[in-house]
């Protein structure tokens, strides 16, 4: 688990972000420009476009992009510009976030492709603004191992997670009855299954509150993102899944509660914006001074809860499953919900038939007790391979 008492003497001057030129890394480079941080290093996909204009704005000395292509592009942006040291080797990139100057590494990289980020900045002995649930999911372990022996810290940003981590900083996590997560509810609550069975890919990116990626919205839609962060909840603050509760809060406005042994609350309030907690991560145990986005309690009103209905949204059960079952199986529904999604979004497979997938192929896939780098690999190759078939039988 992470530790609850964040360094009080930290004050950044450099960051690094990891994803860029991503939904949150976008959001990242907000927060790194509302502070005045100088950027050591940036790391995107192929997005050489976006990147070129922080490189103008931020001037880092490392830049990295995934391929030879992506990196002929940036330098023909750039050629009359400042121009970085450009990484487009895997190896190079995670060596280089090891050792890197930057006070802060932002990780923002997505999915099951950021677990090697993960593992490079938790050896880097450095704070971590950890966004990237899957890593914690898949090998949060692994990855609080290397940070004890580095000396590093992380600020978990994933919004529900660092108002749990608000809510416990500095207090005995023995005092803790239960984990209450809040959920939006995504943009079909209170339909049914049956309701379901149609909905578009179109449908599903119309999130009510929040501007994300497309794979993490559609997560939102099944609320199999809320299921992860019950996962990511028992990886960083080392409760039992039993511990972990979800509630739908259409408002967003609490962003997460805890429940004290006294059977009292704490909730984390606030916008729903996500470079707070982003900030948070740059600022604990500090906050910074902000001038804008006040939350003004008399125009919201009200505030409600709900109880999710997992019959129609089956995947919270789902990763409840998957967390008992231990060992690589979290990192086995992450990939198959992972090629489920994607298959969703070109119109391959229903909405209702990405739950039917990631259920099938979690329990048929195996699970090894042991994890490791190679234990991830063999288990989420197995799933995706898994899934591959049962979409072809559809």
């Amino acid at each position: 688990m992470i530790n609850l008492s964040p360094n009080r003497d930290f004050c950044p001057k450099k960051a690094a972000v990891l994803g860029s030129t991503g939904s949150v890394g976008t959001q990242t480079i907000d927060v790194i420009r509302e502070l005045g941080l100088e950027v050591s290093l940036l790391t995107a996909g192929e997005n050489t476009s976006m990147l070129a204009e922080q490189i103008r704005e931020f001037s880092p000395r490392l830049v990295s992009v995934t391929s030879e292509a992506a990196a002929k592009r940036l330098r023909e942006e750039l050629s009359a510009e400042y121009l970085p040291e450009i990484i487009v080797d895997e190896n190079e990139l995670f060596d280089a976030i090891e050792k890197t100057d930057a006070d802060i590494i932002f990780h923002s990289v997505g999915g099951l492709a950021g677990l090697g980020h993960a593992l490079a900045a938790a050896r880097s002995g450095k704070r971590v603004g950890m966004a990237n649930k899957e890593a914690i999911i898949s090998a949060g372990d692994m990855i609080f191992d290397i940070m004890n022996q580095s000396g590093g810290e992380m600020i978990p940003v994933d919004s529900e997670h660092c108002a749990v981590y608000r809510c416990l900083e500095n207090r005995d996590p023995a005092d803790l009855k239960k984990i209450i997560l809040t959920a939006s509810g995504g943009p079909f609550y209170n339909k049914t299954r049956d309701d379901l069975k149609n909905v578009t890919a179109a449908d599903a990116l119309a999130h009510p509150t929040w501007k994300m990626g497309k794979k993490i919205t559609v997560d939102s839609a099944t609320l199999m993102n809320k299921g992860f962060e019950i996962i990511e909840a028992v990886r960083l603050f080392g409760v039992d899944e039993s511990k972990v509760d979800v509630v739908i809060h259409r408002q967003s406005i609490i962003h997460s509660m805890i429940e004290y042994n006294d059977n009292t609350f704490m909730a984390q309030m606030g916008r729903p914006d996500m470079r707070d907690c982003i900030r948070y991560a740059a600022t604990a145990p500090r906050s910074a001074e902000v001038s804008y986005g006040e939350l003004d309690l008399v125009s919201v009103a009200s505030l409600t809860f709900d109880r999710p209905d997992t019959n129609a949204f089956t995947l919270l059960d789902s990763a409840r499953h998957a967390i008992r079952l231990g060992g690589t199986a979290p990192a086995s529904l992450i990939a198959a919900d992972e090629e489920a999604v994607d298959a969703f979004l070109h119109d391959r497979i229903g909405f209702n038939d990405i739950s039917d997938i990631v259920e099938r192929t979690l329990e048929s896939v195996e699970v090894i007790e042991e994890i490791s780098r190679e234990a991830l690999e063999y288990a989420t190759l197995g799933a995706r391979m898994t899934v591959g078939e049962l979409i072809k039988k559809i």
